[in-house]
């Protein structure tokens, strides 16, 4: 199968763009047939293999769209990142009292809307995602580490989707114009860093009697409580919050993670005069490509470097020892500790220990222990190595 994939991959290579190359793929999933667009850089993979960037289209929208007016493809030349165009399919929903047919991500932004009559088929949109990473991880070299989506409208709605759905495949996520929903609201899998900007003029937003959205002061946040609320509530956030502003922008850094919880930023842009658009640099004066790929870039730097620094705040010591083993915490509790021998056969399990702890493990024979604490910055699994000095 693997093998009849790269010749697929290799005879669509011939189409190119700019010495681009991009893919046009077909793949069923759950037996539905899907197309997505798949756009590799000229330049060969950097080291760590390439970035790669989904851009999720709004309602009524597909990939040939977004791959034409995002301006994500061209960045992704410039960057040296692969860019990836999928097309969600058409369902039935009530829009304004009328029911439509049309283009739509399967999320909280479709479900809330349903028509009447028998109940529709809904697709795993994440799984359909979720299978384009792993098709691209079969046929390219990629970086898994740098694996990021935006989107647009109902496409951004699905962005928040992946974020509490597939944090363990998507690193950032970041987009424009949807919130997250009520029904996508769960606990993520792994929280991940992710963005939300809105044009002050979006009139998906906008309550009669206001003919925009608030842009001045800190309004905004009581304007849209509700979604921002439960975007913080999910990356397990306060409502703390640090103000960056410029002439069209108001951003909102929230990074305070609530009490006992491993959480992820969130940010909130809100965008002067702009209406419902993804801003690409011409359509308005700001490119939500530029500034996303440099979110996504930190993303991954910050995450890096909060597991090293995190990773150093836990120390067992000595290691290799013959049985006595101390384990020192900084500033944490640690909540939970289980021992397991090579095998993966569990040993020992003690709960809420003290930042410093000592441990008398003569009983066990010499060999290899992994040491598993879970802790309030995250779980750590540590090698230890038992051997008897004479």
């Amino acid at each position: 199968m693997k093998k009849l994939l790269l010749f697929i991959v290799f005879c669509l290579s011939l189409i190119s763009i700019n010495s681009q190359r991009r893919f046009d793929l077909k793949i069923t999933v759950d037996n539905e047939l899907r197309d997505v667009i798949i756009v590799q850089p000229s330049h060969s993979a950097p080291p760590g293999g390439y970035p790669v960037v989904f851009m999720l289209h709004g309602t009524s929208g597909d990939g040939e769209k977004f791959y034409n007016i995002s301006g994500w493809k061209e960045l992704g030349e410039e960057e040296n990142f692969i860019t990836v165009f999928p097309s969600s399919l058409s369902w039935c929903f009530v829009e304004d009292g009328i029911e439509k047919h049309n283009t739509k991500w399967v999320n909280g932004d479709l479900l809330s809307i349903p028509c009447a009559g028998k109940p529709q088929d809904y697709v795993d949109d994440v799984k359909f995602l979720k299978r384009i990473v792993q098709l691209i991880q079969d046929t390219l070299q990629v970086n898994s580490k740098m694996i990021f989506a935006s989107g647009f409208s109902n496409g951004s709605v699905m962005i928040h989707k992946l974020a509490n759905d597939a944090g363990d495949v998507f690193a950032a996520v970041a987009g424009c114009s949807g919130p997250l929903t009520e029904l996508d609201s769960i606990t993520p899998v792994n929280r991940i860093p992710a963005w939300f900007m809105v044009g002050s003029l979006d009139d998906r937003y906008i309550v009669p009697p206001f003919t925009s959205l608030p842009f001045g002061g800190d309004s905004i946040l009581a304007y849209l409580s509700v979604f921002l609320n439960r975007a913080l509530v999910c990356q397990g956030l306060t409502q703390t919050f640090i103000k960056k502003e410029s002439n069209i922008t108001l951003t909102y850094i929230f990074n305070e993670a609530q009490a006992g919880m491993t959480s992820k930023p969130y940010l909130f842009t809100l965008i002067k005069d702009m209406t419902h658009e993804y801003p690409n640099g011409a359509n308005y004066p700001l490119s939500a490509p530029k500034i996303f790929w440099e979110f996504f870039k930190q993303s991954v730097v910050t995450s890096t470097n909060e597991f090293e620094n995190r990773d150093k705040k836990i120390n067992i010591y000595p290691n290799p020892s013959d049985g006595i083993l101390n384990i020192k915490a900084a500033n944490t509790k640690i909540e939970r500790l289980d021992i397991y021998n090579s095998q993966g056969s569990k040993l020992l399990k003690v709960d809420q220990l003290k930042e410093t702890y000592q441990m008398d493990l003569t009983q066990y024979p010499d060999g290899i222990y992994f040491i598993q604490l879970k802790t309030s910055y995250g779980n750590f699994t540590k090698k230890w190595i038992k051997c008897h000095h004479e």
